[in-house]
């Protein structure tokens, strides 16, 4: 299982050296940040119901992923306790709660990583290459891994003093660039959505709605994002990319009700989807294929769709 992590962290983020010993003091000291957690899209109930029992049967076989780092890195003010060392679980959080509540030990491996935006990026990135993602799921990694790759960017180029067009080199270094060059003659220039477009087959479009589909979900409650991510909530996509350009108070949004209230006129689809909450599972599935079947013309998402429509066919056998 090491090898499967040092293939996606690299050798040098895998810590080797700590002992048996303190893995297991550790294991007793693990911390869970819901902001961390809520980049995990959430597992269907029958889906979290089936890895509880192959763990409870099988025991947990794929090592939870935690790093260590001290209280400072996580809240940086003044503190008097600010060098205390903390264990942030950053990948293995449902296998870590069905653990702990069957008492059923679990091995870890530290990585090793120096601040929590690039924690943020790992995660994205790991999340995204999993098989199992919805539409919903995939759509907000993407567009957590835009805004992501976007931050890193303008501070590259505060700090590079680069023209602050929205460009990646592909290939060579950037040294020696002039000042109204982006990022020199001799390199391959892609905009950050046309790098994300060739990754995942999508169009230049979906990335940048992609985007505004994941600030809108960073503007929920965690446990309501977890709802909408998990199609406990229906609530039309697009409304969620509208509420991307709405400013909100302090407090998140945690309801349909608080929703409606910020966005003004609410669409009527929202009682639509109520309306069929009495439906049976089976009923429910079926209606989604039927809304991603209609959806196919679009050339930009039919990959995806496809594979989400494959995902629900497999639910109801």
């Amino acid at each position: 299982m090491a090898k499967k992590y040092q293939s996606s962290l690299g050798e040098q983020k895998v810590f080797q050296h700590s002992t048996f010993v303190q893995h297991e003091e550790i294991k007793k000291n693990i911390t869970i940040i819901t902001e961390l957690e809520s980049l995990i899209p959430p597992l269907l109930d029958d889906e979290l119901a089936q890895l509880e029992a192959n763990i409870i049967k099988d025991g947990c076989r794929e090592a939870l992923l935690v790093w260590p780092t001290i209280e400072q890195i996580l809240e940086p003010i003044d503190k008097s306790d600010s060098t205390k060392p903390i264990f942030v679980l950053i990948d293995g959080h449902n296998r870590y709660k069905i653990c702990t509540k069957n008492n059923i030990d679990f091995t870890i491996h530290l990585v090793n990583y120096k601040t929590l935006e690039e924690i943020r990026g790992f995660m994205i990135d790991n999340q995204l290459g999993r098989r199992n993602l919805g539409t919903e799921q995939m759509s907000y990694l993407r567009g957590m891994k835009y805004i992501h790759l976007k931050q890193d960017k303008g501070k590259y180029s505060r700090e590079e003093h680069i023209a602050q067009n929205d460009t990646y080199a592909i290939g060579g270094g950037n040294e020696h660039i002039a000042q109204n060059d982006t990022y020199g003659s001799k390199d391959k220039k892609v905009n950050t959505a046309e790098l994300l477009a060739t990754q995942f087959n999508v169009g230049q479009a979906t990335i940048k709605r992609d985007a505004e589909f994941a600030e809108g979900l960073e503007k929920l409650t965690p446990n309501f994002k977890t709802q909408v991510l998990s199609g406990k909530s229906k609530i039309n996509k697009k409304y969620i990319q509208q509420l991307s350009k709405k400013e909100i108070s302090e407090n998140k949004i945690d309801s349909t009700e608080e929703l409606e209230q910020v966005l003004g006129s609410y669409s009527t689809d929202v009682e639509k989807q109520k309306t069929i909450t009495n439906n049976s599972p089976e009923e429910l599935i079926i209606e989604e294929i039927n809304s991603l079947v209609k959806k196919l013309k679009n050339v930009d998402t039919r990959k995806e769709l496809c594979q989400e429509i494959i995902r629900l066919i497999k639910r109801l056998s």
